[in-house]
């Protein structure tokens, strides 16, 4: 997909381009390329369990409010896979197997792929917002760039990408969804960067989300929408993402006061 395409290569592109025009060239420290693991081997961890984290809080979110849609041995998609030539036993492993490759797998696999988009806002960006800001800095500019983040993935809502366009309210029901989830994203993927002084936490996680977004889908029967089913893109996954956000703006600035976020 072009547009997708596009969201993911042109950050990094244009930081280049931005950098060069500076004169400042391409220094890995400064634009957070640099892994940084000692001290930070457990924020590495919680960056590849995020994912499947956000996408199990927003199946507990929907199936506890919606039981009836919950279909805990995935029967729903195996049948359908059944009904397009497989076993059941081929199935039950392809189902098996899709969640072994969302959960285990999607973070490494799409990290690459991440990197130059969270390269440009969160190794690039993020640290040139702080410039704007005299008083809790690193919070402030964290609230930023996740803002334009958000608007910078737009075209995806109006590409029916992440929802279709068999919804309520089609575009702008999932351009305001589409809007508030990758703000509040962005702002864990903030948190992890100020956190660790490099991108590649925040490259692990970003390919982990695209990878784990709709393992909820995977266990769910009858027909429910993707902006307020289980996917993670949905209502409930900004639910859920809403408290990551909260809690690491929080630590942000508890950090930030303390003196132990990452000096670049």
């Amino acid at each position: 997909d072009i547009v997708l395409t596009i969201a993911w290569l042109a950050p990094g592109g244009a930081m280049l381009l931005c950098r060069k025009s500076e004169g400042t060239g391409f220094d890995p420290d400064a634009l957070g390329l640099k892994p940084h693991f000692k001290g930070n081997v457990a924020s590495y961890l919680f960056a590849y369990v995020f994912p499947t984290a956000l996408a199990l809080l927003t199946g507990l979110l929907f199936f506890s409010t919606h039981p009836g849609y919950y279909d805990p041995r995935g029967e729903a998609l195996s049948a359908s896979l059944v009904a397009s030539g497989l076993t059941q036993e081929q199935a039950s492993g392809m189902l098996n197997s899709m969640v072994g490759m969302a959960v285990l797998a999607g973070p490494l696999v799409n990290i690459l792929l991440s990197l130059t988009e969270v390269l440009g806002f969160f190794g690039w960006l993020l640290p040139k917002a702080a410039g704007l800001f005299e008083k809790d800095v690193p919070l402030k500019a964290a609230l930023a760039v996740s803002g334009v983040w958000a608007v910078w993935r737009a075209p995806l809502y109006f590409d029916a990408y992440l929802y279709g366009r068999d919804y309520p309210g089609f575009p702008f029901v999932g351009l305001g969804l589409g809007l508030l989830f990758h703000f509040l994203l962005g702002l864990v993927l903030s948190y992890m960067t100020l956190r660790t002084g490099s991108v590649w936490p925040a490259a692990l996680s970003q390919g982990g989300v695209s990878a784990a977004a709709v393992l909820g889908v995977y266990f769910c029967k009858g027909e429910s929408l993707l902006v307020g089913g289980p996917s993670v893109y949905g209502a409930f996954g900004c639910l859920a993402l809403l408290l990551f956000a909260g809690l690491f703006l929080l630590r942000v600035r508890r950090m930030d006061r303390a003196g132990k976020l990452w000096q670049r």
